[in-house]
């Protein structure tokens, strides 16, 4: 693990207290983790074509046989 070194004016620290801080901090690395998490899918999603993969082309057909009775009467 790595530690960084955040400086906080003391006065926000005063006005919305050190936990709240903590909490957002917290918060934030949670979202940052999300992001990268993200990202690296969007990479994957680049290399698969879904459009032209006979698997995926299968499942689409199968999921529409099993739905289609709700669109139509």
């Amino acid at each position: 693990m790595v530690a960084f070194k955040v400086e906080i004016e003391e006065s926000i620290v005063q006005q919305v207290g050190y936990n709240e801080v903590e909490r957002y901090l917290q918060e934030f690395a949670q979202q940052l983790v999300l992001k990268i998490a993200a990202q690296e899918a969007l990479k994957d999603l680049e290399t698969i074509d879904l459009e032209n993969n006979s698997e995926w082309k299968a499942a689409r057909r199968l999921a529409w046989d099993e739905e289609k009775h709700k669109y139509f009467a």
